[in-house]
């Protein structure tokens, strides 16, 4: 449990749901608060590269489905309650579809995700139905 928590983290990291000092910030608290602690956890809290270590180096095993259903959790509880903008949510997209497999089930939508809102941006594309659409398809990734 605690390393599939942390693999979660460090996604939210890499995509920009948390920053470094957050992702660090975590790692500290859990070593304050135990006795006894796994050593990948003394290298986030060092901020050291975690390449070769199982679940956490995304690298090695690249962010899944179960992963994307929590990333689109986060992000339709952020969407609904007006916490993330479009432009947030295109830079989300734009840095998480290249860590994932292309046959992903989530490959798809974020891809399209981060091309719409570049469209939106440069005037070639109405948002008109960009937030319906952004929900309902964060609701039946989430559901996966």
């Amino acid at each position: 449990m605690l390393k599939s928590e942390f693999r979660q983290w460090i996604i939210q990291e890499k995509i920009g749901l948390l920053t470094k000092c957050e992702l660090i910030q975590l790692a500290d608290n859990y070593i304050t608060e135990h006795e006894a602690f796994p050593i990948w956890m003394t290298k986030i809290s060092l901020n050291e590269s975690l390449e070769g270590e199982s679940s956490l180096d995304l690298t090695l095993e690249k962010v899944n489905d179960i992963d994307c259903k929590n990333i689109a959790n986060i992000l339709l509880k952020l969407h609904k309650n007006g916490s993330i903008e479009r432009q947030k949510l295109g830079c989300v997209a734009d840095k998480l579809y290249p860590l994932l497999d292309e046959d992903c089930e989530a490959y798809d939508f974020f891809m399209w995700v981060s091309d719409e809102v570049d469209l939106i941006n440069s005037g070639y594309d109405s948002k008109t139905d960009f937030d319906a659409h952004i929900e309902k398809s964060l609701g039946e990734l989430s559901a996966l």
